[in-house]
């Protein structure tokens, strides 16, 4: 792929990836305003760290793309492109929660201990709670 092609190829992928981010964003935070609400919920309800939290959901695209290069077969709905976005997005969220969470907590070093229920790491106030209120408000729409 020459240069000019390859620049306008990642500008079209990174522009659609950001529209997937910002598609899904509202499933997985449940319509929370915290962008990383759900790696914080996820780690509190398994008692891990939040980056490990995320973490799992890039292995499984990591284990799908690598299973795709050993097999050259796609198994699920979600194409080689998608996983790729999903990663590419998932790093970006790794680092905005590496920056949430250096930044909460003060240091690097503090990130390895587990995320709890009322951890002072979440953005605000408001404590993580192992089933968020927010579900109660939701409604089915046809």
């Amino acid at each position: 792929m020459l240069t000019d092609e390859f620049i306008q190829f990642r500008k079209e992928f990174l522009t659609e990836a950001i529209s997937l981010s910002d598609a899904k964003s509202t499933e997985y935070t449940i319509s929370d305003e915290d962008r990383l609400r759900n790696f914080k919920h996820v780690a509190a309800r398994l008692g891990i760290t939040p980056q490990q939290a995320l973490m799992v959901y890039v292995l499984k695209h990591v284990d799908a793309i690598c299973n795709d290069a050993k097999t050259g077969k796609q198994f699920s709905d979600e194409s080689f492109r998608s996983r790729a976005m999903d990663i590419c997005n998932y790093m970006i969220l790794a680092t905005a929660l590496h920056k949430d969470l250096t930044h909460t907590r003060g240091n690097n070093d503090s990130n390895t201990e587990p995320y709890r229920s009322g951890s002072s790491a979440s953005s605000g106030s408001r404590e993580t709670q192992s089933e968020p209120k927010e579900w109660n408000q939701l409604k089915r729409t046809k």
